[in-house]
């Protein structure tokens, strides 16, 4: 558990105070103020990874409606234990109850196809907005102070009569202003005390006889009420009574039927309160331009762009920032106001966020481990009523952390050993480090001491770390440099700001050789950080450049494509031209055949039919030939490298015929002469390899629309050929044939005969038993593409023929 000390001084308050912000109600708000770090590593992945679920959803949905949701769970409480809840209590449940709605309905109305797979899912689905409980106080309740007249029956007659009551009421005393209008101080009816009353005035007090209520102020008017309505108000307020007792019978009812639902409305306030809290968590998040990290129980911290979220946009600077790498150990040094504190907290404060399930403002790829414990050593916490100095206080609070500290522990400690000798305060800020890294911890210290970054240079799982400072402008850049201790830079500043020469060579002379050579030692390291830090920076250059240039030919990639696809579509556009033209040009030449075998009347003109019928059949079987030539030329130069060689074909998958312009099941494997045998629908067709092309992956058997658009599309040439079996005669003679045989030549003849555009056919069945011509019948009732049918009239063949019309 992460004590509150440390929660104070690394300011999770007023994250809290910026997450509470968020929440649309009373009881999500309530949630934001009692959030805490989890207890376990468990728990924080579950709360972040609900947060960043949240976050997934309202990327595309709105947030939920829940900003009329009040608390209601110490009202349910109360109707458990026999308590009438008074009207404006009970309507806050009509209130709920509607928000209920609404969030189901809003969850129903989602966009998201992966709602379901949001964790929140499942806890919102099970809603009840017990339609019941909410039809009764909508019955009811007209808001905090109003109940419906037609809540109960009985409510409504009572009302009634107090209506009718007044206005009888109303109609005696107008009778009276009218006649007295000269005793009256104003011509008005008015009520005082629950009672209706006229003014009168003081000297004509005994010419209306009545009830004295009231009086002005100056004593010049008495406000009467006349015999005449005494027993009328009377009976006003015993209705009104009767009134009250409903009411109160009423607000009993609703308040047992909520004590009925306690459960389940418990149940939907407490979703409804989590959800407006993990909806204010996302929010945040938005807000900050947060990111979730990745989480470890290692004690590993790395953070990119990491921006302390307190710390104005405009102004904060991102840092870079690691521990528990190759180190444990983390010693900042440099100059006050130089950034060592806000780097500081900004770990401890990032690592209280994630644990808390918030997601923080730092770039992607940054992570978090979880620590049992967080104690921190953080500011000047000197008191005068202790008798405590700067020194005593941060020892005090050392002591605390010492006592507490352990494995899984990350403590903060900011200027380390400060406030009493140097010598003797670093000497104790390094004892400290030792014992903390052999209790386990991981450990960020700030410092002045020079001793502490030697220390951290010569021991292992210990770094140095510090605070650019721009010695150009004299201005800290508030950047941290991992790796680099902090160099003084007294001298040069001084230098530059005009101090005397030789006062600042004097200072010189009074530093040790020793010192001398650390600091220039601490100046090289910087120097080649700095270097380093340049190449890093030209080869991050680079790699954007590279991704740029990645990014240009993905994006003329995807353009070819578009161009090819737009080449797809406008090729099927012709393909489909082509057809469209061929079909006419079939019509034309059925129309020349129909008119030459109507001509014929000898038996050679029948033959010279013949022959037209023969030449147009190697017509159109040319004309097919050229069709799919045509078509799959215009499909080849459209998708040149989309072609499947033999091997590519698999039985059972599913392919594209770019010729037929049909999709369907590969029922074969090439043959020798490279067709696959397509399955479409009820059709199977055999189609050259070269055509085929894999089918959309989203394409299954049950959604073809290609079997029918290939019947009138290519088969119009192919199908039209077998009118020669028939030489285009109207008549089908079944005499001779079973019942089965009849009925496959009937199919086929029909079929030729729609093909021929032939309007009315005549069967001939022949009238024995009646079998077959029932068979037929039946077969004709069933067939979609027959409009009607009846049996052949006296001369046309009677029962024994049957005339087919067709659509």
């Amino acid at each position: 558990m992460i004590e509150q000390h440390s929660l104070e001084v690394l300011e999770f308050d007023k994250i809290i105070e910026q997450l509470e912000a968020q929440a649309l109600s009373v009881p999500g708000k309530a949630l934001c103020c009692a959030l805490k770090p989890a207890k376990s590593f468990e728990q924080m992945q579950t709360e972040l990874a609900e947060t960043s679920d949240l976050v997934s959803y309202l990327i595309y949905e709105p947030e939920f409606p829940l900003s009329g949701f009040e608390e209601i769970r110490p009202l349910i409480r109360k109707t458990k234990t026999g308590v009438v809840l008074e009207l404006r209590e009970l309507n806050r449940f009509v209130r709920f109850l509607s928000i209920v709605d609404l969030v189901r309905k809003r969850l129903a109305d989602s966009r998201s196809e992966q709602k379901q797979e949001h964790l929140f899912f499942k806890q919102i689905q099970y809603l009840d907005v017990l339609p019941s409980l909410a039809a009764r106080l909508k019955q009811c309740i007209a808001g905090d102070d109003e109940i419906f007249d037609r809540a109960t029956p009985e409510l409504f007659s009572v009302r009634r009569k107090i209506l009718s009551t007044q206005e009888n009421i109303k109609t005696h005393l107008n009778r009276i202003v009218s006649n007295k209008s000269n005793v009256l101080q104003d011509a008005i009816i008015t009520i005082r005390s629950g009672r209706y009353v006229v003014p009168v005035k003081a000297e004509h007090r005994s010419e209306i006889p009545g009830v004295v209520h009231d009086t002005s102020g100056s004593g010049a008017t008495i406000f009467i009420e006349p015999m005449a309505v005494v027993e009328l108000n009377n009976k006003i307020r015993e209705l009104e009574i009767a009134e009250q007792d409903e009411i109160y019978r009423i607000l009993q009812e609703l308040s047992e039927r909520i004590a009925q639902s306690a459960d389940v409305l418990k149940y939907n306030a407490d979703i409804l309160a989590h959800l407006d809290f993990v909806q204010a968590k996302a929010k945040l998040s938005f807000k900050m331009k947060a990111i979730s990290p990745e989480l470890n129980n290692q004690g590993r911290i790395i953070l990119y762009n990491a921006r302390h979220p307190l710390i104005p946009t405009d102004d904060v600077i991102p840092i870079y920032f690691e521990l528990g790498t190759n180190f444990n150990t983390l010693v900042i040094t440099g100059p006050n106001t130089g950034g060592k504190t806000v780097s500081l907290k900004t770990c401890g404060l990032f690592v209280l966020m994630a644990m808390a399930g918030l997601h923080i403002p730092a770039d992607s790829n940054s992570q978090i481990s979880f620590f049992e414990q967080v104690l921190a050593d953080i500011g000047d916490e000197q008191s005068i009523e202790q008798n405590l100095s700067t020194f005593s206080s941060h020892l005090k609070q050392l002591i605390n952390i010492i006592e507490k500290a352990g494995e899984s522990t990350l403590v903060l400690t900011d200027e380390l050993g400060a406030g009493t000798d140097p010598s003797e305060g670093a000497a104790l800020a390094i004892a400290i480090l030792d014992y903390l890294r052999q209790a386990g911890c991981h450990i960020v210290a700030t410092t002045h001491y020079r001793e502490l970054k030697g220390y951290a240079l010569n021991t292992e799982s210990v770094n140095n770390a510090c605070c650019e400072f721009d010695e150009i402008n004299l201005q800290p850049t508030y950047k941290l440099l991992i790796g680099v201790p902090g160099v003084s830079n007294a001298f040069k500043i001084s230098q530059r700001l005009g101090l005397k020469p030789e006062i600042i060579a004097a200072a010189e002379q009074l530093v040790s050789d020793e010192n001398i050579k650390f600091e220039e030692m601490v100046a090289a390291i910087e120097a080649s950080h700095h270097k380093a830090q340049k190449m890093k920076d030209e080869i991050q250059s680079l790699q954007r450049e590279s991704l740029k240039q990645k990014q240009n030919l993905e994006n003329e990639r995807k353009e070819l494509v578009a161009a090819r696809e737009e080449a797809i579509v406008n090729a099927q556009q012709e393909a489909t031209e082509i057809i469209q033209s061929a079909r006419l040009e079939v019509e034309q030449l059925l129309t020349q055949l129909r008119a030459e075998i109507k001509q014929a009347q000898s038996s050679n003109e029948k033959q010279n039919a013949q022959k037209s019928a023969k030449e147009i059949e190697r017509k159109l079987s040319e004309k097919a030939k050229n069709i799919e030539i045509e078509m799959y030329q215009k499909s080849k130069d459209s998708k040149p490298d989309q072609t499947l060689s033999a091997e590519d074909i698999v039985v059972g998958e599913y392919y594209h015929s770019v010729i037929f312009n049909i999709t369907g099941q590969a029922l074969t494997k090439p043959d020798n002469r490279d067709e696959v045998s397509l399955k479409s629908g009820m059709m199977t067709i055999n189609v050259p390899l070269a055509s085929l092309r894999l089918a959309d992956k989203n394409w299954n058997d049950s959604q073809n629309i290609y079997s029918e658009q290939a019947r009138t599309e290519r088969n119009a040439t192919r199908k039209i050929i077998s009118e020669r079996k028939m030489m285009f005669e109207s008549e089908l003679k079944l005499l001779g044939y079973t019942v089965d045989e009849a009925l496959y030549q009937m199919d086929e003849f029909i079929d030729n005969a729609v093909l021929a555009n032939i309007p009315v056919i005549r069967i001939v069945h022949g009238k024995g038993t009646g079998a077959l011509r029932q068979a037929v019948h039946n077969t004709l009732k069933e067939d979609k593409r027959v409009k009607a049918f009846r049996l052949a009239g006296i001369g046309e063949g009677d029962s024994g023929v049957t005339i087919v019309e067709f659509l």
